[in-house]
């Protein structure tokens, strides 16, 4: 279970992508956790917890329309 990064590196290693070519979305502070602790970006969205819980993400919005893709670059 999150925060363990398991889910995330074997999602990685079926797609053939090295974690820190992989982006994690997610909503919840053990999300975060689990991305930044499989060494992936992080994009936090705020539906269950406020952006002050959510820091540890590379990145957080309200919805994912507030989202800026040149970010990635």
């Amino acid at each position: 279970p999150k925060p363990e990064p398991d889910v995330f590196l074997e999602s990685a290693k079926r797609l053939k992508v090295e974690p820190q070519y992989c982006l994690v979305i997610e909503d919840s502070i053990n999300g975060v956790k689990a991305a930044k602790n499989a060494r992936m970006k992080c994009l936090a969205v705020t539906n269950t917890f406020t952006e002050d819980k959510l820091m540890e993400a590379d990145y957080v919005v309200n919805n994912l329309s507030n989202f800026d893709v040149g970010w990635l670059k």
